[in-house]
């Protein structure tokens, strides 16, 4: 009698650590599964499409100048050339051709329901007192900042560096007030490291977010000059080339790094949605 029932409590016993053990094989099986299934975090980084202040010559910076016909157009063909990209999520800057170019490249690109979240980290860099200005008319000014004679050649003597450059003119200038305005301090010109740290910590947050979330594709709309500056920091192959309006470059998130997968600002989808619309 007293056999049988020790026997029973150490039969009970394993039945206990074998179901424990199965449980424990369910919860790694299915942590395994989970890990297996989360994709890897791809963001489109791409320029708004075409303004009134890009054609009229205009510094933008912060001021809120809108897409023309032809900039509604070029975002209209980027979402044909996105259609069959799953976007996770969207933001763009907190101006209206950032906002305007994302929303119709996800109406055409076949993600009309995706949000777009706005964010003032992913605007252009603020130019301050020189908002609105003829960038013809500022450009020796700039220039004779660092002792060249033109926009030109300063363009081509400062190469990979010319938009950091550029942005530290504007800041350095504002700061001395050469314009003779009286803007508040918060409302002067950025630093080129000013807009690199709000643009590397805004995209890094992004890709977590999305990692956290099981991954994919984040569509992120932002300006010519605050791409640049940020690409600056980080892209091995980076010269420092204007970026087209609407041009997308992609970036992929890997062991808590953003590394450029691909060509920088790159029109094939713009190019491929123009001969899908004709």
């Amino acid at each position: 009698m007293k056999f049988a029932k020790q026997l029973k409590m150490t039969l009970g016993v394993v039945a206990i650590a074998t179901g424990a053990m199965a449980l424990a094989g369910g919860s790694t099986t299915a942590q395994a599964k989970k890990k297996t299934t989360t994709k890897p975090v791809t963001i489109y980084l791409t320029r708004h499409g075409e303004t009134t202040g890009n054609v009229m010559g205009r510094v933008q910076g912060w001021s809120d100048f809108p897409l023309t016909s032809n900039g509604l157009a070029v975002a209209n063909n980027l979402g044909r050339g996105l259609k069959g990209k799953t976007f996770k999520a969207a933001y763009a800057g907190n101006l209206t051709r950032q906002e305007v170019t994302a929303k119709h490249a996800l109406k055409y690109s076949g993600n009309a329901k995706v949000k777009v979240n706005i964010s003032k980290y992913l605007r252009e860099g603020g130019y301050g007192s020189f908002e609105g200005d003829s960038i013809a008319t500022d450009n020796a000014l700039i220039a004779g900042v660092y002792g060249y004679k033109s926009g030109d050649e300063m363009m081509a003597k400062q190469g990979a560096s010319y938009w950091t450059k550029l942005q530290d003119a504007y800041y350095t200038l504002d700061k001395q007030n050469s314009q003779k305005t009286t803007l508040v301090k918060a409302d002067r010109a950025e630093s080129s490291k000013q807009v690199q740290s709000r643009m590397a910590k805004e995209l890094k947050t992004i890709a977590k977010n999305t990692q956290k979330k099981g991954g994919g594709n984040v569509l992120v709309v932002s300006s010519g000059m605050s791409i640049n500056e940020y690409l600056a920091t980080m892209a091995k192959k980076y010269t420092g080339a204007p970026l087209k309006n609407a041009s997308v470059t992609k970036l992929t998130y890997k062991n808590g790094k953003l590394a450029v997968s691909g060509p920088i600002g790159s029109l094939y989808y713009v190019d491929k949605g123009a001969k899908l619309a004709k």
